[in-house]
């Protein structure tokens, strides 16, 4: 007898994408239950078939997320495994700087660490067989900084002044000029761009927080 299908479902807002990921999905032998564009669509086929791995863009437009869709399907089907699948190295960019509350079995699967064309069907086998965590491991520059300092830096990167910064935050001006000071040692730029730091931190985030693919 042939091992059952593992039963996925799809969650992602760009289209090109979903339906490229539904066609190979398939095509390697998964059951693609459903493939939808919003958390919305997503949280509607809770009480349809039932599904093994949800498989989560974690920004979908405004309102909810991915994280949001995960943890609104294990309340319902506690079993299930979930794939984050993104381009964001840190899910706290996603959720207003703060670490996400993560669903239990899961793997966060940045895209553009899919090098083989393996890593996903692998993540799915590994969820599919209990083996993922609620543990998120971030990558790239953002991951050595603090909420705070992350909060700053995207502050800076829309343009804010210092006092602006300072107004929001409910900090001194001299505050974020020392939290300024202490990203760009964290994220490495040389002193000798002082003159141009805020626009390097500026692309420093911008860098990894544009999404021109997801």
């Amino acid at each position: 007898m042939r091992p059952m299908a593992i039963r996925l479902g799809i969650v992602e807002d760009n289209a090109l994408l979903r339906h490229a990921l539904s066609q190979a999905l398939a095509g390697d032998g998964f059951e693609v239950i459903f493939s939808v564009g919003s958390a919305q669509e997503a949280l509607s086929r809770k009480n349809e078939a039932p599904i093994d791995v949800l498989i989560a863009d974690v920004h979908l437009g405004e309102g909810l997320t991915g994280f949001d869709v995960s943890l609104e399907w294990q309340a319902r089907q506690p079993d299930i495994g979930v794939i984050y699948l993104t381009s964001y190295e840190d899910p706290r960019v996603v959720v207003g700087n703060r670490s996400p509350q993560v669903a239990k079995n899961s793997i966060y699967l940045v895209k553009a660490s899919i090098v083989e064309g393996t890593e996903l069907t692998e993540a799915i086998t590994r969820v599919a067989a209990h083996e993922g965590s609620d543990i998120i491991e971030r990558s790239g520059p953002l991951a050595k900084l603090t909420g705070k300092q992350i909060e700053t830096l995207a502050l800076l990167a829309a343009g804010h002044s210092n006092l602006e910064i300072a107004k929001r935050r409910g900090i001194t001006e001299q505050s974020v000029a020392i939290s300024i000071n202490r990203l760009s040692k964290a994220l490495g730029i040389p002193s000798h761009l002082s003159r141009n730091q805020r626009v390097h931190l500026a692309r420093v985030y911008l860098d990894h927080t544009n999404r021109p693919d997801d």
